[in-house]
């Protein structure tokens, strides 16, 4: 089991520019990005950003999107030196915000969108592995 979360986390360095795609689409490389596990047409994608990019309206809301992320990171950093754990729960989650970005695209991005929601899907599967694994060390360890 180790073997396969310092696999996972190896693959995390290796994908570090398609999983930061998910917070800051504007600023990412297309040859960076892996698209392969998700279908995804690189020409479309390429312009897709492109296009995106040029339009206020959507490169504002992925301007906001990362403020308020960044605002969200803060206010836990907070509560964390305070160790006010409960009031960590009340903090909205981060995916939330992403899939309402996401969502409010228009179906022209469609890769932009599958993109997204692809890694959104790994992330959120990595997490849950990450607390399963810690939760099966504590059961071991009693």
């Amino acid at each position: 089991m180790k073997d396969g979360f310092a696999e996972t986390f190896e693959q995390f360095k290796t994908n570090k520019s398609t999983l930061a795609f998910i917070v800051n689409p504007l600023n990412t490389n297309t040859n960076e990005i892996n698209i392969e596990p998700f279908g995804i047409n690189a020409g479309s994608l390429q312009m897709q950003l492109m296009d995106s990019k040029t339009k206020d309206l959507w490169s504002g809301k992925f301007t906001e999107l990362k403020s308020k992320l960044e605002e969200l990171e803060v206010q836990k950093c907070m509560h964390i030196a305070q160790h006010k754990w409960t009031a960590l729960k009340e903090i909205p989650q981060v995916e939330a915000f992403i899939f309402g970005a996401r969502n409010s695209l228009p179906e022209c991005y469609s890769e932009v969108k599958k993109l997204a929601y692809g890694v959104l899907t790994v992330d959120i599967f990595v997490r849950e592995s990450v607390l399963l694994h810690e939760y099966n060390k504590k059961l071991e360890a009693n």
